[in-house]
């Protein structure tokens, strides 16, 4: 009876319909184009073995947008939105890309070399979206602006930060060390699906493994409530936004490396949406309180299953968001509230059948 009870409430979750909504989406592939889900192992011109295939495309791309999600899910709990990550991502690799260069002027030509110590190519663009999460954080946690308002200032102001760093100019680099990261492979992977991995580990385990997953819980239900009980809300915000600052970063530095280049105009364009479509896709309620992790990282992939899969079948890229539009909207009507608890009534009443059945 207790396993009925378990099952029955995981079939009424929204995780449950997410991940259903993906499976269908792969199930359409596969119908329409049987390779659709084939992968193969390539050995490739350096001996290294590398795994090939559109389901590890599909992890693969989704990387960036699940990175920033983690730090978006946590946002979204507390009721908030952060509307810059896409600017902090310009942010990140134009300041990548402008250490590996320096000045484009000097050196001309976009070899396997770095200008400035590698550590800097990592570090800075890593700190500096670190300082900006927390000048969002100051903004919403201290003086109390509205979350779209305060990160609207960055949203709009990022990307001329980035243009300043690079000075208007789009640098571009070979510099091996620097490419590997968006592009290279260990244990027959490529490299950003691990960064995902490690990131996704890492956050789950800082938010569900200490209490301030909790605390970010409370503040989200109701932040009077959890300041009058003594918890420092203002600290759980700024430590959320630091937090989606940071893999903002990251996932800047996995895009300009995948690129080989700075692209301040374009680089994140439209990754808030996307990111804040897997959240809520996952399961996480945009008034905020109880959030899914696990959710969101279905919800990134189901965006990028359907992206891939549009792109896979010849259509134009201008369709892709009519695509992600229609999708999308299924997945939110399957998840919502009257159409789970419709479906999880009539398998009640199937297993109460059955048993009176078997009685």
């Amino acid at each position: 009876m207790k396993k009925t009870l378990i099952s029955g409430a995981f079939v009424r979750s929204k995780l449950f319909w997410a991940i259903v909504a993906e499976l269908l989406i792969l199930l359409v592939g596969f119908i329409l184009r049987p390779d659709f889900l084939s992968i193969q192992l390539r050995t490739l011109s350096d001996g290294t073995t590398v795994l090939f295939g559109t389901p590890v495309d599909i992890f693969n791309r989704a990387s960036e947008i699940t990175i920033i999600a983690m730090g978006m899910t946590l946002v979204i709990a507390l009721g908030g939105t952060d509307i810059s990550v896409g600017a902090l991502v310009a942010v990140s690799g134009a300041i990548a890309l402008k250490f590996l260069r320096w000045d484009v002027l000097v050196y001309t030509t976009p070899g396997d070399y770095t200008v400035q110590p590698y550590y800097l190519v990592i570090l800075l663009p890593l700190l500096t979206c670190t300082l900006m999460g927390l000048f969002n954080g100051v903004l919403i946690g201290k003086l109390k602006l509205q979350p779209i308002i305060a990160t609207l200032i960055l949203m709009v102001g990022g990307r001329g930060i980035a243009q300043i760093v690079t000075n208007g100019k789009q640098f571009t680099t070979q510099y091996t060390p620097f490419k590997f990261i968006g592009n290279g492979s260990f244990l027959g992977l490529p490299l950003p699906i691990l960064i995902t991995l490690v990131v996704v580990l890492t956050v789950v385990l800082f938010v569900r493994r200490t209490s301030f997953g909790m605390f970010v819980e409370s503040v989200g239900i109701n932040p009077n409530a959890s300041r009058v009980s003594g918890l420092r809300s203002d600290t759980i915000i700024i430590i959320v936004y630091v937090l989606t600052g940071l893999l903002s970063g990251i996932s800047g530095l996995i895009y300009s490396s995948r690129i080989s280049s700075n692209d301040s105009n374009n680089a994140g364009l439209g990754y808030e949406m996307d990111a804040i479509l897997a959240v809520v896709i996952g399961g996480t309620s945009m008034t905020g309180g109880k959030f899914s992790l696990l959710g969101t990282v279905v919800g990134s992939l189901i965006i990028r299953t359907i992206t891939t899969l549009v792109l896979y079948f010849g259509v134009v890229s201008e369709a892709i968001m009519a695509f992600k539009a229609l999708i999308i909207a299924v997945v939110i009507v399957l998840q919502s509230e009257p159409v789970r608890n419709a479906i999880a009534k009539r398998r009640s009443k199937r297993i109460a059948l059955g048993g009176e059945a078997r009685a």
